[in-house]
């Protein structure tokens, strides 16, 4: 028999726990190399009368998650004391730049003897790129979950944590683009070295609420292989037919901009061989986005 619990914990330092859940297997509980190895005192926790032993079972956590992607967190522990009791115990988080942090209180509830229960956090989100680490009350075994840059079609938003809104449009390959001249007469021109112009289009739009710097065109990488390039919006020969060049900055709350920005890739690649990579370093954390 299984039984599921969902409560709302709100959000938390590192990632925003918004539901979670409690599955309790009223079978006979699997045993695991977690399991063998807390025999010891670190790993089991008694109630006041003794009569209730808890052990730590396993974690149930993926080794790494895109930021901004939802994930489940779970947790195993069994009684094997000879009579049934409540356990609850925190939940601790820590990075490379952090101590242990209570993220929540966990209520396992009344675990019966022989008996495990584990409870699942859904829809666990990871705002920022960095190495969690997870530890279930005074439990020794920890589990880690490295959080990595989002990855996201061509066309789509991306939404900052504070609110910046980000979209990057499919790259536009051509050998030439046309200019007018000085004699106002309508030229082509190419790139050098036999190389080919990619045109991406950015649309980014300030809904943080008040005001706040846009990425910038330097700030957009065009990647290829094991190779970048970085953009122009400020060309000598200012293409007739493309609109106007992205200009990011400093916006108020509620304005958009877009505009184009101009790449120099080999003559040999094609649109599936890019990735357009942005980072920014924040004061709550790194954040990085990819789309292709």
């Amino acid at each position: 028999m299984v039984n599921r619990r969902k409560f709302i914990t709100g959000v938390v330092a590192a990632g925003s726990i918004s539901v979670a859940g409690c599955s309790s297997d009223e079978g006979d509980s699997t045993e695991s190399t977690e399991t063998e190895e807390s025999s010891d005192e670190s790993s089991t926790e008694e109630t006041a009368s003794g009569e209730a032993q808890f052990e730590f079972v396993e974690w149930n956590v993926p080794s790494e998650v895109e930021i901004n992607q939802g994930v489940e967190i779970g947790v195993t522990v069994e009684n094997t004391g000879g009579t049934a009791g409540d356990f609850a115990a925190p939940l601790y988080e820590r990075t490379p730049d952090s101590d242990w942090t209570n993220m929540t209180e966990i209520d396992f509830g009344t675990i019966q003897p022989g008996n495990d229960v584990e409870m699942v956090f859904e829809d666990v989100v990871y705002d920022y790129v960095n190495r969690y680490e997870l530890r279930l009350g005074d439990f020794q075994q920890t589990t880690v979950l490295q959080t990595v840059s989002a990855q996201i079609d061509w066309g789509s938003e991306y939404i900052t944590p504070n609110g910046y809104i980000i979209r990057v449009d499919e790259p536009e390959l051509q050998d030439s683009y046309e200019y007018e001249d000085y004699s106002g007469a309508v030229s082509q021109k190419e790139p050098d070295d036999g190389d080919q112009w990619a045109f991406v289009n950015v649309y980014v739009k300030n809904e943080t609420g008040q005001a706040a710097s846009s990425p910038l065109a330097l700030d957009m990488a065009l990647i290829y292989g094991n190779s970048q390039s970085d953009g122009d919006t400020v060309l000598i020969d200012e293409p007739t037919n493309k609109g106007e060049p992205f200009d990011g900055g400093e916006l108020q709350p509620g304005i958009e901009r877009s505009g184009w920005i101009a790449y120099q890739v080999p003559s040999d690649i094609s649109t599936d061989d890019l990735t357009m990579a942005w980072s920014d370093t924040t004061f709550d954390g790194e954040i990085a986005v990819n789309w292709g």
